[in-house]
This record gives structure tokens, sequence and C-alpha cells, in this order.
């Protein structure tokens, strides 16, 4: 930085407030004497500064246009001069105190979680950003889906609108702003404006959709009540005017088909303390408890929170309204009463199977509880499977060998791990059969356009970081790595249009920590499936194998005095995770015993959820290679193209 001048206002990069306003009093070869500006918290005071050696903090000049009111005029940063990390921060915060969530930067649209309701997307806003009336420029989420919705009006071309940010920065309702509009929007003439009055059946199961996936995909973590635990894609599909008859340019929505990722179907069977495991299962329990619930929930019936193990005793005041919103969806998307009662049975199953205990006996273990009103009776009745063979199937397993079989007893260690193998799978199953009878019912017909949505997770780093998490923000990688290219191209392309000399080190670049993360051979996750395959495997050994190559790496390092940890230094932070049970959950191994009890059951909705395993649970994808599956989808739908860098699952 030049010299500074008394009077002039800088930016102080600060460990505590990242950046702190201040004004110059005075200048020296060695320090630098200012005055802070008064904030919530601190103050007006004053201070010397250091302006050399290692405690020498950053300093940039402060934006003088935006200075009080200033930021308030600038909805596209990139229109302020001299802008810089503070000044884009600040201007973020002052609009954000002023109730102005959104803000462009370029072709960009930041967006401001304002954790609480905001006069933003009623029918007023949607007619200013809907297709013939007087599109607003304005920063909005409507003015995003508004040129998506564009780009398919006039081109019937396909567009994708990708959402990003840090867990809880509100991105599952960003997406349902988006589908919101899409849905309304394409509307003819002044139906447009009347909400959900004159939807199409597809429009109303689209958006229907949206509560379904939360009830069965989200849950309460330490950030967020309503955290999206698995990604999604959605094709809103649109087909031209001429082919619904319809008298105005605007195609309407005809199909829609999602896409889900990475549901974190551990959550199961485990909770951090102060989180919640999916939301469907206290909506469940609450509704069985109240006396407004006219559905039968056989299994919840009689029981509470306190009752299973697998639940944290944390409640919601809505449940069973929210409980009421699921059921409404499910009707929506053409769930049968039969097939809703199954899901709720299966549910109920999973919790029962939660309670079931075993005690060992030397080298081998049976299952404690017994009676028609244990855990693994109620268990066994809820899915329809033989209340003698479920234990077996628990507590032994058979192996064939070319002499013929071979049963061996599980200690009560293996068996527990096998009982929650069953319960996460059998979740997931549900899950799946949601998505995919949701996707039947609305339909999607080939050679369409449309628009697609993507809600990733969020990047995560917590105070238990595991194999969950590095999937999540190795997939948050690649999606940083299109954005990348996808901005910086753009700003490379302007600046050759106008003969600007650029370095192209001047551009962030997380290409590095990419191949450290899934480099063939010696990356993070490609050494963790060889550990998968060696006899006598374990998480311990591959943490270690990864501290012995990587430790020189710049984007790796580790503590010594927390063994059994790593760390990854990725583009938004340092993450430190923990390597326990890395391996069994990458395996994610349910025994052939439990298959082929579950494939016995009376009920054919149980049998239906097992009978086609491999295309259920896509056994052989870790949840690695499903990670790398979802950023492919993006790649495919309407993003840049980018090289690639990754390992081929």
């Amino acid at each position: 930085m030049a010299t500074l001048a008394h009077d002039e206002l800088i930016w102080v990069a600060c460990p505590a407030r990242v950046w702190r306003a201040a004004r110059v009093l005075s200048t020296g070869d060695d320090v630098l004497s200012v005055e802070y500006e008064a904030d919530d918290e601190v103050e007006e005071e004053g201070a010397e500064i250091p302006l050399h050696g290692k405690s020498a903090p950053k300093l940039l000049r402060r934006n003088a246009v935006l200075v009080g009111e200033g930021a308030m005029r600038y909805d596209n940063l990139t229109e302020v001069p001299e802008l810089h990390e503070a000044a884009v921060l600040h201007a973020l915060d002052a609009r954000f105190r002023r109730a102005q969530i959104y803000t462009f930067t370029g072709p960009v649209l930041l967006a401001v979680n304002p954790f609480r309701s905001l006069p933003l997307y009623g029918p007023e806003q949607l007619r200013s950003f809907g297709r013939g009336g007087a599109t607003s420029a304005a920063p909005h989420v409507y003015g995003i889906a508004a040129r998506a919705l564009e780009g398919i009006c006039a081109r019937y071309e396909s567009q994708t609108v990708l959402i990003s940010g840090e867990s809880g920065a509100g991105k599952t309702e960003t997406t349902k702003f988006v589908m919101q509009f899409l849905a309304l929007a394409s509307k003819p003439g002044e139906d447009r404006s009347k909400r959900h009055g004159g939807l199409s059946p597809v429009e109303r199961q689209v958006l229907g959709s949206n509560p379904l996936l939360e009830a069965f995909g989200n849950a309460q973590t330490l950030r967020n009540d309503n955290s999206s635990r698995f990604g999604k894609y959605i094709e809103l599909q649109f087909a031209k005017p001429a082919a619904l008859g319809d008298d105005v340019p605007n195609p309407r929505m005809t199909g829609a088909r999602i896409h889900t990722y990475l549901l974190e179907k551990v959550r199961v069977i485990r909770q951090q303390e102060g989180e919640r495991s999916f939301h469907i299962f206290y909506q469940a329990i609450a509704a069985a408890q109240s006396q407004d619930s006219e559905m039968e929930l056989e299994g919840f019936r009689g029981f509470g929170l306190d009752s299973f193990k697998y639940l944290n005793k944390q409640e919601s005041p809505n449940e069973v309204e929210d409980f009421e919103a699921t059921l409404a969806a499910m009707d929506a998307v053409g769930l049968s009463k039969t097939e809703v009662t199954q899901i709720f049975r299966t549910l109920a199953a999973i919790l029962h199977l939660g309670n079931v205990t075993f005690e060992s006996a030397g080298e081998s273990s049976h299952v404690v509880e017994k009676g028609p009103s244990s855990p693994l009776a109620l268990a066994a009745q809820l899915l329809g499977v033989d209340a003698q063979r479920l234990p077996t199937a628990l507590t032994r397993r058979v192996r064939q060998t070319p002499e013929g079989s071979i049963t061996s007893t599980l200690t009560a260690p293996k068996a527990a791990n096998g009982r929650d193998a069953l319960a996460r799978h059998l979740y997931h199953a549900v899950f799946n059969y949601i998505v995919q009878r949701s996707n039947t019912t609305i339909g999607f017909q080939p050679n369409l356009s449309f628009c697609g949505v993507l809600d990733i997770f969020g990047f995560e780093f917590f105070q238990w970081n595991s194999l969950e998490q590095l999937c999540i923000n190795y997939t948050n990688e690649l999606l940083q790595q299109y954005f990348n290219e996808f901005i910086f191209q753009n700003e490379t392309s302007l600046y050759e249009a106008e003969g600007i000399r650029w370095d192209a080190e001047d551009f962030p670049d997380n290409t590095t920590i990419l191949e450290l993360l899934h480099g063939k051979m010696e990356g993070v996750l490609p050494m963790l499936e060889e550990e998968c395959f060696h006899v006598g495997g374990s998480s311990e050994a591959w943490c270690n194998k990864l501290v012995r190559l990587h430790e020189r790496n710049k984007h790796f390092a580790y503590d010594k005095l927390k063994k059994g940890t790593f760390i990854i230094r990725h583009f938004a932070g340092p993450v430190t995770y923990h390597c326990t049970e890395f391996l069994e959950k990458n395996k994610d191994e349910l025994s052939p015993d439990l298959v082929q009890c579950l494939k016995g059951s009376e009920e054919p909705f149980v049998r239906g959820l097992f009978e086609h395993l491999d295309r259920v649970f896509g056994v052989g994808q870790s949840p690695s290679d499903l990670a790398d599956h979802a950023a492919r989808r993006v790649e495919g739908s309407g993003l840049p193209k980018q090289r690639d860098m990754r390992t081929e699952p």
C-alpha cells in the first residue's frame, strides 16, 4: 500500500472481527497511529499499528463511496471503485442491516440469510420479475429465476441455477423460491400473481414435493434447524407453447425429475448432541400422541421420544402441523393410503430396531429381549418377517464354500453393527422409494428443455467431522472449481477484449486441493477405497498412511497430540477430520442374511425395497463415488465445461 495520509480512511485486518474501520491519525517509519471507529461491541479507541514484521496486520483503503448510506446505492458491487474483500463484506453488512439481503457481484447473486420473514416474495414481486411484466433489475432470487426462464422462452435452451453456500446459508429456502417462481411465472396471463391459483397438476406436484423431501431428508443441526442432509438436483421441464396449445409465449412446466445424492443415513442411528434425526420421525411421534390426528400410526402409538434410543430428545412446537403438511405432500405426489401406511410402518420398525440389544456369551451373542411386545418382536411384526428368523439373521452369518455352508455366531458388537446397518439401509430404501414414486407421478419426457436447480450440501465443519463431512466438502470443492472457471473465464474474456494485461496466478484455483482429495493412487479418497480392500485394513492404518504420504502437502496437516485425526485445508478453511469408522461407513455393508430375511417379508412393500438391492442402494458406489457423480450431473446440465481432474469411479 502507498503512503497513507492524515485522516485517510482504512481497513485494518483483525483476527476477531476480520476487518475494523479506522482513520489514520499519523504515520511513521515503523508505526501507524489510528483511531478505530465505534461499532456495536467496542467504543471508539486509538491504537498504534506496526507496519513491519509478523505482527503487522494487512491494511486496505476504505471506499469513500461506501461510507454512510453509500452501500445502498450499489446493487452490483462490480460498480464500486477499488473493490476488495473488506469493501465487499462492509457493503453486504450495511445492506443487510437495512433489510437488503440481495446484492449482485457481476453475474452472481449474493444472498445473506435474514433468519426472519421479509416481504420480498409476494404477488407484487412476482409480477415485477415475471415474463410480460416490467422485469426489475434489482438484485433478487426471482431475477435469477427470471433469467433462466427467459433463456427457455427466448431460445428454448436448457438452463441451470446453481445454489451454494455454507450450512445454514439459506440454500433450501432459496431453492423453493426458484421453483415457486418457475411454476408461477410461467403461467399465462394474470394467473401468475395468484400464487397457487390455476396451477397445473404437474406444477402442483412439483411444489408439493418440497415439504415431502424436507420431512424425509432434512434435520436439525447445530447451525440450522432445517438443514438438508442430502443433495438434490431438480430438472424442471418445459414444453414448447405450441405443444400445450397456449396462446402466450410462455412455455408451461410439464414435467420434472429429482436426482438425490449422499443422503446422510448415518443420522438415523446417531446424532451429535444438540442435533436431531430426520424430521419425519419426530412428526410421526407427535402425530401419534395428538388427539387431532386420524391416521393410524402403528408402531408409533403409545411411544414417545424417550422410547427410542435412535433419537435425541428434542421436540419442536409445530410437529403435528408439519406432519399434516407432509401427508398433503404425499398425496400431491401420488402416494396411495396403502403406501403411506407401509412407509410409516417401516419407519416405526427402524426405531424399534434401535432398541434391540445383544448380550455376549464368549465369542457369540444372542438377542436379550423376548416376548410379543419386545422391540425385536415389534420390528419383525411391522416389517412382516418371521419373529424367529430376524434374530437369527442379526446374530448369525452363513458363508458358502465349495464344501458347503458354514454358519458362525457374531459377537454382540458385530450384531449391533448389523442391526444399525439394517436400520440405515431401510431408511435409505424408503427415501429412494419416495423420490422414485415422485418422479414417476410427475413424469419427465425426453428431448424437452429444462431448468436445473442444484441444492447441494453447504461446506461443513463441526466439532466432530467424519466421512459425511469429507464427502460434502469434496463436492463443494468440485463446485467451487466450476464456479472459479465460470467467473474467471468471463473475467479474462473481458480483460482480453479491453486489452488489459493479467496474470493467471491472480485468480484463485483449488485444483491442488482436489488433487489431494481424488488424485489417482495417492488421493485421500482413492486411498480410502484401497484400504477397504485390504484384509485387516482399518481407519487408523489409513489415517497413518495419509500422514506419512502427505505431511509435506501444503493443503494437509495433522496434530501430533490428536491421534486418529488429519486436517484438510479446504478453499473455505481448514477442517479436522476424525478417522474413526471411515472404513466402515465407506463399505456400508449389509449382510446377505439380513437381505434374504427382508426379501422373505409378507409385506409386498418391504419385499420391494430389497428385491432389487443393487439398484436401490447402488452397491459398489461409495459415498465418495456419489460425491463425484453429483458433480458430474452438474457438468452435464448447463454449467460450463472444465478439464476433468477427477478419478473415474
